[in-house]
């Protein structure tokens, strides 16, 4: 058949002169069409065959052409979302804590007849050696303040008794160790309150049938001894700039050595998060998604300003533990008013039935975060002993309305400055005084949006800056001809030296650190340069020990606009600090005596 086709095909044509063979063209616009309706693609037109007048013909049709289908696209997963919430108390992983006993000891009997308390005595104490409870320590006396207040020495009489006139409020006693055997003795801290009626108490401990309440001190497991509460202790400085802390605080410390009931400058620090709320204020939320925030805040925080050599483990109890009053029945709704340590006492024995404490280093109790200013206005810090069935609880804070304010981090800033107590810092603001540092650091003013990171001088007393990392001169080593150095930006990650120190005395340091937008810090840009300040041994927290120097034209109260820019100088005590040259890298400056 294939053979055959061709042949029949032009016979076909041969046979066919009289017939014209035309192929179909395509239409076009204006040609005659015989069907209504039918429209045709031409090129990239369409013609619709269409009545005009008698005839039909092919026009351009208005009508677009059905376009091609897009693919429906493939839907992306939506991410699993990173968890946002602390790990549960879990009583120590499944393990019991110890028994609840909550039985107050009562204070042994007096043998023998103490000396008459003056008029308005209402705290009367004995102080006993703690190899033998029927002895006297035979201790020159004892410290005490009022929460917040300043240390006061009170002396004992001849038999080892000391009286106390008390107004109502919080108090911390501390007893001294005799003849400053500091080898032997630990000084014991023991928290009281004095309620309106003028009747001392303490936790655990029951006055005796006299009305005395029995204190000992604490024995040292070794006699070698670097580090301790007492500002006399032994302490073998790596250079001259390592000034010890001479203010008398026994809890926390502006200059060296580190506090050893404070905080564990390296390592892994057990938190754990207690919430509570009250019959007026419940609670809200998963206190393990609701807490979480402010636990992160912090540990970032401190893993940033410690160079990574300190984190947080955090643990949380899964619901809220009512209290049995209402929110403001410690009259804590101003600033550092009502009982704040009659309001921690209760908070820890209201836990202690659920909560193991030996198990932790630091205890944080957390009021809802609607708690109202007019109820808990604050939180402070308890860099003391508080004892509980678990032992004592020698670090711990609780939160207020301040740690709930409506700007960027205030929950991580607050506790991230309370805890820098418990690292044993000191605040840097003022109490009743004209600023004399200003917003430059967390301890000075944990709301800033622009500086916020530790100072060079609080890592350093931390632990948290490598000899390499600070340059020490003293005064003596100054002299008209100026020394040169560099210092690079505190705040990053980088080799070099970050704070230049200089000792003018055994209790005044003189401090330069060149402070940068990095890390944690938002500084405007007309506020970076070097920042100058010294910090006096002598004066207590928030006394005014700190002091910025200023460059010439500085006027900002809060010191922001001090910071020294190239050309700058200012002269402290007879020392000069010149800024020669500054970049994104470092500062340069020259250092000389007049």
């Amino acid at each position: 058949m294939k053979k055959l086709l061709a042949p029949l095909i032009s016979l076909a044509l041969l046979g066919s002169t009289t017939t014209q063979i035309t192929w179909a063209a395509s239409p076009k616009a204006g040609a005659t069409c015989s069907k209504l309706g039918v429209t045709k693609r031409v090129g990239t037109e369409t013609l619709k065959c269409t009545q005009k007048g008698k005839k039909r013909i092919w026009v351009k049709s208005k009508v677009a052409p059905t376009p091609t289908p897009t693919p429906t696209p493939t839907p992306t997963p939506t991410p699993t979302p990173t968890p946002r919430t602390l790990t549960i108390y879990q009583s120590g992983a499944g393990k019991p804590g110890p028994v609840k006993t909550n039985i107050d000891k009562v204070s042994a009997e007096l043998t023998f007849n103490p000396a008459t308390a003056p008029t308005g005595t209402n705290l009367k104490v004995w102080v006993y050696d703690p190899e033998d409870a029927t002895k006297s320590l035979n201790s020159p006396g004892l410290f005490y303040r009022k929460l917040d207040g300043d240390w006061i020495y009170k002396a004992a009489n001849n038999d080892g008794t000391v009286f106390l006139t008390l107004t109502s409020g919080s108090y911390l006693l501390s007893t001294v160790e005799p003849n400053g055997n500091i080898a032997k003795y630990s000084r014991k801290n023991y928290a009281f309150v004095v309620d309106e009626k003028g009747v001392a108490s303490t936790v655990g401990l029951l006055p005796n049938s006299t009305g005395f309440f029995t204190l000992t001190i604490d024995l040292r497991a070794t006699t070698t001894v670097t580090t301790t509460p007492s500002p006399t202790a032994t302490f073998v400085p790596k250079n001259s700039c390592q000034l010890q802390g001479q203010d008398g605080n026994l809890a926390m410390n502006q200059g060296f050595p580190h506090r050893s009931e404070r905080l564990p400058v390296s390592g892994v620090i057990k938190a754990i998060m207690i919430p509570v709320d009250f019959p007026d204020v419940v609670g809200t939320g998963n206190p393990a998604e609701v807490y979480y925030s402010m636990a992160k805040g912090m540990d970032d925080f401190y893993r940033k300003v410690s160079a990574e050599r300190v984190s947080f483990s955090f643990q949380v109890l899964p619901t809220y533990i009512r209290m049995d009053f209402k929110s403001d029945k410690y009259n804590l709704g101003k600033w550092s008013s009502g009982d704040a340590l009659g309001y921690w006492r209760a908070t820890l024995e209201a836990a202690d039935p659920y909560v193991d404490y030996s198990l932790f280093d630091v205890v944080y109790v957390l009021s809802p975060q609607n708690i109202p200013t007019s109820s808990i206005a604050f939180g402070p810090a308890f860099p003391f002993r508080s004892d509980t069935n678990d032992g004592p609880v020698n670090n711990g804070t609780f939160s207020g309305a301040d740690a709930y304010q409506n700007f960027p981090g205030a929950d991580w800033k607050w506790i991230s400055h309370e805890t820098g107590h418990l690292f044993g810092l000191h605040d840097l603001y003022t109490d009743g005084l004209a600023a004399t540092y200003g917003s430059w650091d967390l301890m000075s003013l944990n709301w800033s949006t622009q500086a916020i990171e530790l100072n060079s001088w609080n890592r350093y007393i931390s632990d948290w800056l490598d000899e390499s990392q600070i340059d020490c001169i003293t005064l003596e080593a100054l002299s008209s001809t100026p020394m040169t150095r560099t210092l690079t930006p505190l705040v990053q990650s980088s080799s070099g030296i970050k704070s230049q120190l200089i000792r003018l005395s055994s209790s005044l340091i003189l401090v330069a650190e060149y402070r940068t937008t990095g890390g944690l810090d938002v500084i405007p840009s007309n506020n970076e340069g070097v920042l100058v300040y010294t910090v006096d041994m002598t004066i207590p927290s928030i006394k005014g020990g700190w002091k910025t120097q200023r460059r010439i034209g500085s006027i900002a109260p809060d010191f922001t606009d001090a910071t020294l820019k190239s050309g700058d100088s200012v002269i402290v005590n007879g020392v000069t600090i010149s800024v020669t040259s500054v970049s994104s890298s470092g500062a340069q400056i020259k250092i000389s005596k007049n």
